[in-house]
């Protein structure tokens, strides 16, 4: 009697870990394991429109700044190369060197306020998050 009153533990115990092998596993879908990048929140993509979208496209005639950055690409690019983009607008922009002098001497309404750099600064760094 003593041995089947072990027995049909041992066997449930058996039985949980073939099931549990069996099984297939699940994906996660954190935000911090999922491919896809960071979003643009709203507030970044209101400035990124108004003052760096223009020659930052796939469709500008500024070679230049279309080869460096296309905000066009940007969503849909490799979470690793969205951080390395990130990373080099806040170098930009904490050197002062976007947008560059001489675009603004023919429009000086480009010019970053206070309020909009610190937007991009913030996001850049990661410290803003989408829906913030």
């Amino acid at each position: 009697m003593k041995k089947s009153s072990l027995l049909l533990p041992a066997a449930f115990v058996v039985g949980l870990l073939f099931f549990q092998a069996i099984q297939k596993p699940t994906i996660e879908t954190h935000d911090e394991l999922s491919m896809d990048g960071p979003k643009l929140p709203a507030d970044v993509k209101a400035v990124v429109e108004s003052k760096c979208y223009g020659c930052h496209n796939a469709e500008s005639r500024n070679e230049k700044g279309k080869k460096k950055l296309d905000w066009d690409e940007f969503e849909a690019s490799k979470k690793s190369k969205q951080l390395a983009t990130m990373s080099k607008i806040n170098e930009v922009l904490t050197e002062s060197a976007m947008p560059p002098e001489k675009f603004l001497e023919n429009k000086p309404e480009g010019k970053l306020s206070d309020e909009e750099k610190a937007i991009l600064l913030e996001w850049s760094t990661g410290k803003k998050k989408k829906g913030e």
